[in-house]
């Protein structure tokens, strides 16, 4: 309660707001390094002992097997090495849930959580069984925020006096973000060196400036991406990449999708990758 007092009183403009990033069903074969710019909930589905799937936390030493009817929470930013092979299927939820625009109530957090919860299988099961594109984004919005509370943190490591000196870049961020925005002009709206305002960003939001300018700039395109009426070289224009390659390989290189598939994922029938 003494945490919610404190918000009202701070002079910060606290929006906290659930964004849907992506659904699907994944079978594939594949070892990569990773690091999503945001919060994964997943349901495997199928699996093999004898061919095992894992996700490995190398700051925290850690392998997490897949295992059949176990819901996998990764907190956005997590450094992960992945194993998947094709004897695993796996269901995923892909989103963010922002205490304000870019900055996400698990940052910082770099983990993986695994547990059985009957209600969050039942709702995962029941989104990608969905054919109703509206309804499966309210029903995945409804499984993701059940687990939020289910793994809110007993401790937010947030500093709400020092977030609010940053309002203004926000304000400016919301209206002038493309891929052309880097950390010079972030630090000179602050009125601060470039050394400075890293330092402090990164100490105040546990995650760097480029981390967050990845995580608004992805959500930015992926609003985009459900507007059928734009297509994906008008979007890569509006966001002012460089080109279309560059922009469907900003995409896939931080969802793993192509921006067709991304966009797939959400306003048709959830992908199904194998």
């Amino acid at each position: 309660m003494k945490y919610f007092k404190n918000l009202l009183r701070s002079q910060i403009s606290l929006q906290p707001a659930f964004r849907l990033v992506d659904l699907f069903e994944e079978s594939v074969a594949y070892e990569r390094l990773w690091r999503l710019p945001f919060n994964s909930l997943s349901l495997c589905i199928e699996e093999d002992p004898n061919d095992p799937s894992w996700v490995e936390l190398p700051e925290k030493k850690r392998r997490i097997f897949l295992e059949k009817g176990v819901c996998s929470f990764t907190a956005c930013d997590t450094p992960m090495k992945i194993r998947y092979t094709t004897a695993n299927i796996h269901r995923c939820i892909h989103f963010r849930y922002e205490l304000f625009p870019g900055v996400d109530l698990f940052s910082g957090m770099h983990d993986r959580v695994t547990f059985k919860d009957e209600s969050i299988v039942s709702k995962i099961t029941q989104v990608f069984a969905e054919t109703d594109p509206l309804r499966r984004v309210s029903m995945a919005e409804s499984a993701a925020l059940e687990t939020v509370l289910k793994l809110w943190p007993e401790h937010l490591p947030l500093v709400l006096e020092e977030m609010a000196a940053f309002n203004k870049l926000f304000d400016h961020v919301r209206t002038h973000l493309d891929s052309q925005l880097g950390i010079t002009e972030m630090a000179g709206i602050m009125g601060w060196s470039e050394g400075y305002f890293s330092r402090t960003f990164r100490r105040v939001f546990n995650i760097t400036p480029k981390q967050y300018l990845i995580r608004e700039l992805f959500a930015r395109a992926s609003e985009l991406l459900n507007d059928p009426q734009k297509s994906i070289k008008q979007i890569a224009y509006e966001l002012r990449f460089s080109s279309e390659f560059n922009f469907s390989r900003f995409i896939r290189r931080y969802s793993g999708h192509s921006p067709s598939e991304l966009r797939k994922n959400i306003n048709g029938s959830a992908y199904v990758r194998k």
